[in-house]
């Protein structure tokens, strides 16, 4: 919807630039109001269907731009700027993935693990989703590998992630050999 709030913002834009320079004209004098008036009232009698479209279109913009949200609240931001000293590092959701990605592939019992990072007022949240192989302990590997993540992001980047949730979407089981 982003592109389309663009637009209406474009439409009224154009809309405020031309009343601007209309009031600014007459309140100088160099139109005359009666004059526009009567021209006015002539094109809208004589383009009766056309203006009641072009109204009808540019007031359904207005209400649509009146009552549409904004994404920019949206809960996960790009990215995490911490100040120091010697200035400001950014540090966007991918390297948190891959931070977090690196501590994933050192356990094997993990299988196509996939990271995803929300960066919001309240911190950074990593939610882990992988299968599990046959045999697996989830309760020890689960506690090890959330330690892991907090520990291997603190020590990075000296942010705490605030919740490391595991996601364990079944077991996998290779296929027969046939």
């Amino acid at each position: 919807m982003r592109g389309f709030e663009k637009f209406i913002l474009c439409i009224f834009s154009v809309v405020m630039i031309i009343l601007s320079v209309f009031v600014i004209l007459v309140s100088t004098g160099m139109i005359q109001i009666g004059d526009l008036y009567q021209v006015a009232v002539n094109f809208l009698i004589a383009n009766k269907v056309a203006v009641l479209i072009v109204g009808a279109i540019v007031s359904l913009f207005g209400l649509i731009g009146l009552f549409s949200t904004s994404d920019s609240g949206e809960d996960t931001r790009s990215g995490l700027a911490i100040k120091n000293d010697s200035g400001t590092v950014f540090l966007n959701r991918d390297t948190f993935e891959t931070m977090i990605m690196s501590v994933a592939r050192n356990y094997p019992e993990l299988v196509n693990p996939k990271v995803e990072v929300s960066i919001s007022e309240e911190g950074v949240k990593a939610n882990l989703y992988a299968l599990i192989l046959p045999d697996t302990v989830v309760p020890t590997l689960t506690e090890k590998l959330q330690e892991n993540i907090k520990a291997t992001v603190k020590k990075q980047t000296t942010i705490e992630i605030k919740e490391a949730n595991i996601k364990i979407k079944g077991v996998y089981i290779e296929p027969q050999k046939k």
